[in-house]
């Protein structure tokens, strides 16, 4: 009993059972056999090839136990590009058409490039390719997977913090029914305060933003191309700033005398649940506050005016 908890204690606080720290660690554990076979069987200790893999494995470890893990990943490819130079023939013709074939799964133009280093379609790698060639094949292939690695790790920290503010959101939600219940029971329809709708409407409009931050970034997760600033907290936090501020925009408007004069919504709002849940649709998405800007400068008309013209 004893030995499994401490097992799980060992599990949540240190590194190795992390997938990704596991995946690498492994990787290497395998990898350096091989390189030191290789080295041995070509009598090439003193190659400077030999010397440089060495210490890019050396680096990549290193960077292993600092939790540096796609500078790790980097090290370890390099160090296996390195290898192509000495080759045998008919390991590099293996290689380039394995290569060959997983360049499918890249985005257009690097697939092309790959190819075209390699051979042709659809014949495919029909001739050994120098190992200048496979190299550079080889380091467009690492390159995708390198950024692939450090898009997951943006959009991985981006999606903790929106589920962090989500939960806090919720909590907060919760917290308030609870409260605005227990003092006036059902009676909260007709006797919420403003300072109340205000809390309220601020809550929905934070939850419908980062509902709407959440699903962008997933979106996010689909691109073939890293962006830095799609994917940058301080971005998503104004976006999510700014749906908060248009839901309270919204209610105020509503509130306001302003509301008999311009037609927003085609149906009726009268109670608490009704101006929360347009809290949560102009934190969502910008167009109810576009809208509403529009109608209050003239740039857009009423629905009954537009029908009226027609």
């Amino acid at each position: 009993m004893w030995s499994r908890l401490k097992i799980l204690r060992t599990r949540f606080t240190t590194l190795e059972y992390s997938p990704r720290y596991s995946r690498l660690a492994g990787e290497l554990s395998c990898y350096k056999p091989q390189l030191e076979k290789r080295v041995m069987d070509l009598n090439a200790s003193g190659q400077q090839w030999a010397i440089q893999a060495k210490e890019l494995l050396r680096d990549a470890e290193r960077y292993l136990q600092q939790n540096k893990i796609d500078e790790g990943w980097k090290s370890f490819h390099a160090a296996q590009r390195l290898t192509i130079c000495v080759m045998t023939d008919p390991e590099r013709l293996a290689v380039a058409k394995s290569l060959f074939r997983e360049a499918e799964k890249f985005n257009e133009w690097r697939k092309e490039a790959i190819i075209n280093l390699l051979g042709k379609r659809p014949e495919g790698v029909t001739a050994i390719p120098t190992a200048e060639a496979l190299t550079h094949a080889a380091e467009l292939r690492d390159e995708a997977y390198d950024n692939l690695f450090y898009l997951n790790r943006l959009v991985r920290n981006l999606f903790w913090m929106l589920s962090t503010l989500l939960f806090l959101t919720i909590s907060g939600i919760v917290i308030y029914f609870i409260g605005i219940i227990g003092e006036m029971g059902k009676n909260y329809v007709n006797e919420l305060s403003l300072t109340g709708y205000l809390v309220g409407v601020l809550l929905f409009g934070l939850l419908g933003a980062l509902t709407s931050a959440i699903v962008s970034t997933r979106q996010l997760t689909d691109s073939p191309r890293i962006s830095e600033l799609g994917s940058s907290q301080v971005i998503t936090m104004s976006k999510i700033f700014i749906g908060a501020g248009f839901s309270v925009f919204i209610f105020l408007l509503l509130k306001s005398s302003l509301a008999q004069h311009i037609d927003i919504f085609s149906f009726n709002i009268s109670q608490p649940l009704d101006y929360f849940a347009i809290a949560f649709a102009s934190g969502f998405t910008e167009r109810f506050a576009q809208k509403a800007i529009n109608l209050l400068l003239g740039k857009e008309k009423p629905a009954e005016k537009k029908k009226e013209n027609g």
